[in-house]
């Protein structure tokens, strides 16, 4: 019986060991025997320019599970428009080629837009994820798609980045533009000064510092150069005064606080006497919005220079979901007028309906994560006529391949421990045998 329950604690541990490693794919869906994980940034280009596909958030999750670049394969796949999966013809000097977890186009054409699915196998695994491409043939009337907006205030500085140009292997120095007209930087540094190779920085921005900016290189791929360029739509503003939200107050789309008709007031009445609380806060709660997720002190851990998806799902109780008010603060600003301005994006607010209750949800987009990311305070707000919830989450940089190694580690005493517990268990067993078979040698019997 001992035994038996030595045996169990190794079953037991072993468990807890391999329920740790699958803790993360357990609540991933599976669909054509491969986990599929959610859909990754889309991307906006121009035709003619050098494009290249990543999936980043496949990547950082295969990086989280321990798996090696040497390890499995990954395919780039068109998806149509049923959902199916069909191959990419692919060879060396063609135009479309696959290379380094990378599906390059050289150049971009407009048929090239479409959906792709980025698919890693190996002899036991598989996992997907779905990137959008869109090419656009000219720049106009497509420039708020294809442009990353930034706010700057009057009389700071502000530094503009050329963004996602990593992948490239630049040749010769990057230049910029304002609308159609290069710019003269400075040696001096008084106005247009360069701090790096992929950044512009404007001294004592003014109002007339507002418009498109470009910044265009030359790459070389297989000794053949390519263009690449960015677009940056600059808006500049006066300060606002600390302690002010206004993308929470009340809009057009927003009804008044004032109760109405078909929004009861959570005052007292006559057929709700004060002396009953506990009905007024159930009224109140169901027409409260809720912040369902994420939680309250919820940290989101990636690598330096990854993508970062953030999900607010809010339900917004009994009330219709345009009275509703859903965004994200980041240090007590709106996205658009932080400091993360150009590398943090606001995704598309999706409304949808369960038993008769209205739930929104608001994507937070970190294009590249920095180390300044981590200290910024990252809010959720939801907020009606009726009340008002916000949660605070937080951004933390990690080696995840450290942390499983801590794990791994942690495992592996545990299991050796328990091995030693059973062997000594086993040598007392046997001394005690041995000690009574003496005995009976020694007896008169």
């Amino acid at each position: 019986m001992v035994l038996r329950g030595e045996f169990a604690l190794v079953v037991i541990s072993l468990t807890l060991l391999v329920s740790i490693n699958m803790v993360g794919a357990s609540s991933i869906p599976m669909r054509g025997g491969c986990f599929r994980l959610s859909s990754e940034i889309p991307v906006f280009r121009l035709q003619g320019e050098a494009v290249v596909l990543r999936c980043s958030f496949l990547e950082r999750y295969l990086f989280r599970q321990g798996f090696s670049q040497d390890e499995g394969a990954m395919r780039y796949l068109r998806v149509d428009g049923a959902g199916r999966e069909d191959s990419i013809p692919m060879a060396e000097g063609l135009r479309v080629q696959e290379q380094t977890r990378r599906l390059w186009f050289l150049p971009a054409q407009a048929a090239d837009s479409g959906t792709y699915s980025c698919v890693f196998r190996n002899a036991s695994y598989c996992c997907a994820s779905n990137i959008t491409l869109q090419v656009y043939e000219a720049r106009q009337p497509h420039l708020d798609n294809i442009s990353y907006p930034m706010f700057a205030f009057h009389g700071r500085n502000m530094k503009l980045s050329c963004h996602h140009i990593n992948e490239f292997n630049i040749s010769g120095n990057l230049k910029w533009y304002k609308e159609a007209t290069a710019i003269a930087l400075s040696t001096n540094r008084t106005r247009y000064h360069r701090e790096t190779n992929t950044s512009l920085t404007i001294q004592n921005v003014a109002t007339t510092d507002e418009g498109t900016y470009t910044c265009r290189l030359q790459i070389v791929f297989n000794t053949t150069e390519y263009t690449v360029s960015r677009v940056i739509k600059l808006s500049v503003r006066a300060p606002e005064r600390r302690g002010t939200l206004p993308s929470v107050k009340p809009t057009a789309s927003l009804p008044s606080v004032k109760p109405t008709a078909s929004l009861p007031s959570v005052k007292p009445t006559a057929s709700l006497p004060s002396v009953k609380p506990s009905h007024s806060s159930v009224k109140l709660e169901r027409l409260r919005p809720k912040i369902i997720a994420p939680v309250n002190g919820t940290i989101f851990q990636t690598a330096f220079g990854s993508g970062l998806l953030m999900m607010c799902a809010v339900s917004s109780g009994n009330q219709s979901a345009d009275s509703t008010e859903v965004t994200w603060l980041l240090n007590g600003q709106t996205v658009s007028e932080s400091f993360l301005g150009g590398r943090v994006l606001l995704g598309e607010k999706r409304v949808t309906a369960a038993d008769g209750v209205n739930y929104i949800e608001l994507r937070l987009i970190f294009l590249e994560v920095s180390e300044e990311d981590t200290m910024a305070e990252i809010k959720c707000v939801a907020q009606n006529p009726r009340g008002r919830e916000e949660v605070v989450v937080q951004v933390r940089l990690g080696d995840s391949l450290f942390t499983w190694l801590i794990v791994a580690a942690a495992g592996t005493i545990c299991f050796l421990t328990v091995v030693c517990l059973i062997l000594c268990q086993l040598l007392k067993s046997k001394q005690k045998v041995k000690d009574y078979i003496l005995a009976r040698q020694d007896s008169t019997f």
